[in-house]
């Protein structure tokens, strides 16, 4: 279990919640039966 202790730490983890979000939007259509880790990796660079 975590204890977030301040706001700061609140928004940092909703921060990031929302670009996980983001990437998983953009990404899932791309994604294909048989794509290799190597491919979804340069998928994501791109994006980044």
């Amino acid at each position: 279990m975590v204890i977030l202790k301040s706001k700061h730490e609140i928004e940092a983890i909703r921060k990031a919640c929302q670009v996980v979000a983001e990437c998983h939007r953009t990404i899932a259509p791309l994604i294909k039966p048989g794509i290799t880790t190597n491919e979804i990796d340069r998928i994501f660079e791109d994006i980044i």
